[in-house]
């Protein structure tokens, strides 16, 4: 069975609820998975191919939320390329803000710059127009999980 590490960046905890809703859709697709309140390059594995899903809000200015912040410097530190990582992104944040998914999108592009290689689209939540941003996740996983099946991992 493949594993997704799905990989949270939350601020206030909305995102983290986001992260949860993937989970059922994932395991009924024959995925396993395994949430990461607190990522950490140090314990994930990426040697070997991977698959994982970042469900990343925008804190402040365009910021990545505290928790977030010690895997994008591990990121940003390591000489080693990402080519065994794929993953999708699910950005949220307040379209009232120039910064609207920053986070999301400053960490696709850090990821790609890295080697890896995201499949499908980022899906970016607005919180104005879903304030229960985890309802949203029904109508993108399912395309998500058609572009995992493509994989040949």
């Amino acid at each position: 069975m493949i594993n997704i590490d799905i990989l949270v960046g939350s601020t206030l905890g909305g995102t983290e609820y986001v992260a949860e809703a993937t989970q059922p859709f994932l395991e009924e697709a024959g995925f396993s998975t395994q949430v990461h309140f607190s990522p950490d390059l140090t314990i994930l594995n990426i040697e070997e191919e991977s698959i994982w899903l970042v469900c990343l809000a925008t804190h402040g200015a365009g910021d990545y939320p505290d928790n977030f912040k010690q895997i994008v410097e591990q990121i940003n530190n390591i000489s080693d390329d990402l080519s065994n990582i794929h993953f999708g992104l699910i950005g949220v944040g307040d379209s009232n803000y120039d910064t609207y998914c920053y986070a999301a999108k400053h960490f696709d592009l850090l990821l790609r710059e890295k080697g890896a290689l995201r499949l499908g689209n980022i899906f970016n939540i607005d919180v104005v127009e879903s304030p229960i941003p985890e309802d949203q996740i029904e109508d993108w996983i399912p395309l998500w999980i058609k572009d995992l099946n493509s994989l040949a991992i």
